[in-house]
């Protein structure tokens, strides 16, 4: 599984962090519908910060994202 095998990696998760980290400052400056963008901006730093993968479980895979590497 590529896409999981992606997000799983070292550079998957840090992405995940940094587009993070963007949605949630770009959304302080956008009002009401920025509310939606930070908690997914939130989401990501979660779920990069975690290792958990949430698409694992849709691929046939694990939502640990240790157990995706293996």
């Amino acid at each position: 599984m590529g896409f999981t095998a992606f997000m799983s990696s070292t550079f998957g998760r840090w992405a995940r962090i940094v587009v993070g980290l963007v949605l949630v400052i770009a959304a302080l400056t956008w009002g009401p519908i920025g509310a939606i963008f930070f908690f997914i901006g939130l989401m990501l730093i979660s779920a990069g910060a975690s290792d958990t993968c949430y698409f694992g479980p849709l691929f046939g895979r694990g939502f640990n994202g240790n157990d995706n590497r293996r």
